[in-house]
């Protein structure tokens, strides 16, 4: 007797929803074709969410999703990888041959068909920056949305210095993007405007600040729901540093404390970034590195040292175990893991990657630009 043909279950659809957020975004986009109601599902805002939060709820989840984004600095082209699944796969604990020893990720995609010289992440989308004019981005669906022209806001016939940030602000579920400008040494004034996702446009914000950026293209320092830059507070007699954040739900800025160190502006060069969700500065090439412990805490700020070469880095946002992962910003621009614990670090080759310019780290999701789906 031949076998009868198995009748599938009729499940809830409060069930197939939970099923489907634990799949990864490439085979729930094929979905779409399986029916109206799962291509519908695939864009409500509700399921978006849940999928999203799937990763920032289980580790397992987040390893799947969580790749890593370069550029490369000869073609201006953009790749990925899943580092979790390469460091898994290698065993980095194991490695032989000690700091400096080479690692080479082989398994590499292309991101699309774009470049850019400047790349932002923030809860799921990319903002790309080539010629003035950004783009959102999800890499994973390919989807896109450009920006409005950035606005002007002051009267000043040369521009000194530039800032750029982008981040999501949950007080309000929207992307927010801010761009700031400063006139010449005559005026001593800052600019903002915001571009809001959920409105598509520009909002200048009137109040000037009594600040000068330090130069073009700067881009802030996303941490703590602000975005930070490392600004002048004069610069016509005596120059004196401040560290701020543009506060995203607030849409004003905060001064933060410096650490105790006498920050001259004149014959030292000093960098801000990010470094295991601590504020972090750095003083010329490494010689002084600074982090923050406690957000805003004049006293958390303290003097650490890791040993990499002397030259500007970057925090890629990447963190596993004892590891981070490091943009070195000198005459190779090179990735490195560093293991801070054990006082090491490890050299990353990328194939097909002579030179790296950019890093982001992200997280695969179903979120768009255009429908813009992480929402209440």
């Amino acid at each position: 007797m031949a076998d009868e043909p198995t009748e599938l279950p009729n499940l809830p659809m409060e069930i197939i929803r939970e099923i489907l957020t634990w799949l990864p975004v490439k085979p729930l986009c094929r979905f779409r074709c399986v029916s109206k109601s799962w291509n519908s599902l695939t864009f409500d805002p509700k399921f978006v969410k849940m999928h999203f939060n799937k990763a920032l709820e289980h580790d397992d989840v987040l390893y799947q999703r969580r790749r890593v984004m370069v550029s490369d600095c000869n073609s201006g082209k953009f790749y990925s990888f899943n580092l979790d699944e390469f460091l898994n796969h290698d065993h980095i604990d194991n490695v032989g041959g000690g700091e400096n020893h080479e690692l080479l990720v082989t398994e590499v995609d292309r991101v699309g068909d774009v470049s850019g010289c400047f790349v932002f992440y923030s809860n799921a989308l990319l903002l790309f920056q080539s010629n003035e004019r950004f783009s959102l981005f999800n890499p994973v669906t390919r989807e896109s949305k450009v920006v409005p022209e950035l606005p002007r806001l002051g009267p000043w016939s040369r521009i000194f210095g530039k800032l750029y940030g982008f981040g999501f602000d949950p007080s309000t579920q929207d992307y927010k993007m801010v761009y700031g400008i400063s006139g010449d040494c005559s005026t001593t004034e800052l600019k903002f405007s915001v571009y809001s996702l959920k409105t598509g446009s520009w909002r200048v914000i009137e109040k000037g600040y009594p600040y000068q950026s330090f130069h073009h293209g700067m881009q802030g320092r996303l941490l703590n729901g602000g975005i930070h830059w490392l600004v002048y507070r004069d610069c016509r007699d005596a120059p004196s540093m401040v560290l701020f954040s543009f506060v995203l739900a607030e849409e004003e800025v905060r001064e933060i404390p410096l650490p105790p160190h006498r920050f001259n502006i004149e014959g030292e060069d000093v960098y801000l970034s990010v470094f295991r969700e601590c504020l972090c500065m750095i003083l010329g090439y490494n010689e002084e590195l600074w982090i923050m412990r406690e957000y805003g805490v004049r006293e958390s700020w303290t003097k650490i040292r890791i040993s990499i070469p002397p030259c500007q880095w970057l925090h890629s946002g990447f963190r596993k175990k004892n590891y981070d992962l490091l943009l070195l910003e000198d005459a190779e621009d090179k990735l490195v893991l560093l293991n801070f614990d054990e006082d090491t670090f490890h050299n990353l080759s990328i194939r097909g990657v002579s030179q790296v310019g950019y890093v982001v780290v992200y997280l695969e999701s179903l979120v768009s630009p255009n429908y813009f789906g992480i929402t209440d």
